[in-house]
């Protein structure tokens, strides 16, 4: 395994840190946003109205919680990508920070008093549930069952506690009377809004009273998998994915008053979360070529084009994104975004992915190696294979579990669309994935060896007969499919990436291989990568394994993103160059 990334082809690398110039503004939040302005290599905690900084620490901060009144602020601070986090306690006015080392935090929500006098969390890491005084920064803490994911949120006169343990219903608790109040199928989130709540539970909105549990209303729409929420009085503000796109929802008492779809220019454009702060919403989006922008939801809702006016007329948008449809082995329509550079005609280098599971749609979302890879040449497309949340339950259904393979057949057949539609070639195509998108590209061209010149897999577990190894190995087989019967066994082993490298005949030609492991990763092992370019070296292959520094599964630095996408651009240009089938040393 190297620990020295690959050679680096230069004009990306130029191309890439020309694109990272912008940065990524968080959404305001009580007066703040958790961002990465322009210039800076990390994120920081700024002012959301003057921009000014309040703390811009050197670790990684998961999540930031504003008091009401502004002087302090919760945050779960990580000193390394592996997403093992502190919790700490920021004056805003000083911008001091007072850490809790003892209190190991990951993305737990947090529970202000309403005189901003204290807060209060489950720590997730640590088991404890603990409570912050924010004017002396004394902590106290009692100990919690394992057994049970205990969450705090808003909601009554001191909060509610959401209780969910595996094949039982969430129990929403008033942590004032000890009463459950309501049982949902799941508890995704809950948000204040005026005296009462809004619960997000995973299909759908529901409006509560967080007194007498009592439904006030409920919005459920089976098409739209929503992505994140906002409330602010009687009004809620949804963002999700309809039919492979992004969309708005605007509620009022739970009945939607206005829907638009996210669009820039005429092209896809996503909008990946939304907040309510002083009464007024507003919307992240993004695209392949446009860098994110904080933008208010009024107008996006009254003007799909409002957000073409907040764009610098110092640069000409270097591509245009188009979808294309392509029909599976089993009849199903399977949809790709492609993003090509403006103007360009023929076959070109391809950069296909997808991620296909859990759930989760795909989206063609700004990073800046799609615009520095475009600005050199090539495509880069994303596939909306069966297992995402892109087209509704059943969609997400159809690649789930036993029906995993689903996912990689329709991978197969957008590839081969993308080479009859005069897109590519085969050796101009690269598949590339990570985590579960890394199962599927990999399985996908092991599966089939001659639809591709390279693949490359970011942090994915390539071993499906062995997935408990990984530390979270039990979500994976949840999602997967358990191998506890011969039938499931069967299906691991026809799809798992490292039994199809094994069952490959030597002198078989094959693409290019480069797994990527993260140094810092808390959720997927390195073991499997490197057992399938073993595997692939004996058949005689070309495989190299590279361990990215510094980084992890989570949030990361620009630094090490910039290594990541740099080598994976670089592999790509490689395999599809004049020499890339050639064979290589790993």
């Amino acid at each position: 395994m190297h620990d020295s990334p690959p050679p680096l082809d230069p004009a990306l690398d130029d191309a890439l840190t020309e694109w990272e110039r912008h940065g990524r503004p968080g959404l305001p939040e009580n007066g703040f946003t958790l961002s990465r302005p322009t210039g800076r290599r990390r994120r920081g905690i700024y002012r959301a109205d003057t921009g000014a900084p309040v703390i811009e620490p050197d670790g990684h901060i998961l999540r930031m919680d504003p008091s009401p009144d502004g002087r302090s602020i919760c945050v779960q601070l990580a000193e390394r990508a592996d997403e093992d986090a502190a919790l700490g306690l920021v004056d805003t006015a000083t911008g001091a920070l007072r850490l809790y080392p003892e209190f190991r935090c990951r993305y737990d929500p947090v529970l202000w008093d309403a005189d901003s006098s204290g807060a209060a969390l489950v720590a997730g890491g640590s088991h404890r549930l603990v409570r912050v005084d924010a004017r002396t920064g004394e902590a106290t803490a009692s100990d919690v069952s394992p057994d049970a994911r205990l969450r705090l949120f808003p909601g009554g006169r001191r909060g509610l506690l959401a209780q969910s343990s595996p094949g039982s219903p969430s129990r929403l608790i008033d942590r004032d009377t000890g009463a459950e109040i309501a049982a949902f199928a799941a508890i995704v989130r809950v948000l204040r809004a005026g005296e009462d709540v809004v619960v997000d539970d995973g299909s759908g909105l529901q409006g509560i009273d967080p007194g007498s549990g009592a439904q006030k209303w409920c919005w459920d729409d089976p098409e739209v998998r929503v992505t994140s929420v906002a409330a602010s009085g009687s009004e809620v503000v949804a963002v999700g994915v309809r039919a492979g796109r992004s969309v708005l929802v605007r509620l009022v008492r739970g009945s939607a008053v206005a829907e638009r779809e996210v669009a820039y220019r005429g092209s896809p454009a996503v909008a990946t979360g939304v907040s309510a702060d002083a009464g007024r919403f507003h919307a992240l989006i993004e695209g392949p070529v446009l860098p994110p922008r904080v933008v208010p939801v009024e107008k996006l809702l009254s003007d799909p084009t409002a957000t073409a006016r907040t764009r610098s007329p110092a640069r000409t948008d270097p591509a245009h994104t188009e979808r294309y449809v392509f029909t599976a082995g089993d009849g199903s329509r399977v949809p790709v975004l492609v993003t090509s550079p403006i103007g360009a005609e023929g076959p070109a280098p391809l950069i296909l992915t997808c991620y296909g599971g859990f759930g989760v749609p795909s989206l063609p979302v700004f990073e800046p190696t799609v615009p520095a890879w475009v600005e050199n040449g090539g495509r880069y497309a994303v596939a909306q294979v069966r297992g995402g949340g892109e087209h509704g339950p059943a969609w997400r259904r159809a690649g789930h579990g036993l029906a995993k393979e689903r996912g990689i057949e329709d991978l197969v057949a957008i590839a081969r669309g993308l080479v009859e539609a005069g897109l590519t070639r085969p050796d101009l195509l690269v598949l590339a994935g990570a985590s579960h998108g890394g199962v599927l590209v990999t399985s996908c061209a092991l599966g089939a060896p001659d639809l591709c010149a390279g693949v490359v897999s970011t942090a994915a577990p390539l071993d499906l007969l062995n997935l408990g190894a990984h530390p979270l190995g039990q979500r994976w087989a949840s999602e997967f499919g358990a191998s506890d019967t011969p039938e499931a066994i069967e299906h691991l082993r026809r799809i798992s990436p490292l039994h199809r490298a094994r069952a490959l005949t030597p002198g078989t030609p094959l693409p290019r291989f480069l797994g990527i492991v993260l140094a810092e990763d808390s959720r997927v092992a390195a073991d499997d990568t490197l057992a399938v370019a073993d595997a692939l070296r004996r058949a005689g292959g070309s495989a190299a394994v590279w361990r990215a520094p510094q980084t992890g599964h989570g949030g990361n630095h620009l630094d090490s993103l910039h290594r990541l996408g740099a080598t994976v651009l670089s592999f790509a240009a490689a395999a599809t160059g004049p020499e890339g089938r050639a064979p290589a040393t790993a």
